[in-house]
């Protein structure tokens, strides 16, 4: 009877030590490396996964991927390295956030350009009807307004509860991002 009850811990130990390699590419949250690295904008771990062959789509528990979180910390490098890679460029997260509509919300027009040159969807909407566009003007991105619209930005659309791109702008009291949106036809 003793031996028996010495196998169930050495089984155990077994199979703790054969998954290991698994654990060791994951953290206590599930999340991945990769997505971490994005996350601080460190291109050489997004790089080194890519490398490893881990899908450049990859989420977290909330659906954000590496190419979003490269999108909201600004960093060119690893939004080239996953679009590359074959990161989808219109994967949304839980919220419908997209790596434009992100990059379009922070301010970072290098990235915004990159995601455009590469295809993204530019009037795509997150789940409350907001733009690209409606999240620039929103967070008084002047110069990412002017990128967006220039590359034909709908500036007529409105989100769930009509509000357009203008009233976004009014909301943040930015008169020069009013200025260029209704001389794009924006309405309120």
């Amino acid at each position: 009877m003793k031996r028996f009850y010495l196998r169930i811990p050495i089984l155990f130990l077994l199979a703790f030590v054969a998954a290991a390699p698994v654990r060791a590419e994951t953290d206590v949250l599930g999340g991945h490396p990769m997505i971490d690295g994005a996350a601080i904008g460190d291109a050489d771990v997004v790089e080194y996964w890519v490398k490893r062959g881990v899908r450049p789509d990859i989420a977290d528990e909330d659906g954000r991927t590496p190419l979003i979180y490269g999108a909201l910390t600004g960093s060119v490098d690893i939004v080239t390295i996953l679009i590359e890679a074959g990161a989808r460029l219109d994967q949304k997260d839980t919220f419908g956030l997209t790596a434009l509509a992100a990059a379009a919300a922070g301010g970072e027009y290098s990235v915004v350009e990159v995601l455009l040159e590469a295809g993204a969807t530019l009037n795509v909407q997150d789940k409350y009807g907001q733009s690209p566009l409606m999240l620039a003007a929103k967070s008084g991105m002047l110069d990412v307004v002017q990128l967006l619209l220039d590359s034909g930005a709908d500036a007529t659309m409105l989100d769930y509860t009509g509000r357009g791109a203008l009233g976004w702008a009014d909301e943040g009291r930015n008169r020069a991002i009013r200025k260029v949106l209704e001389k794009a036809g924006a309405r309120e």
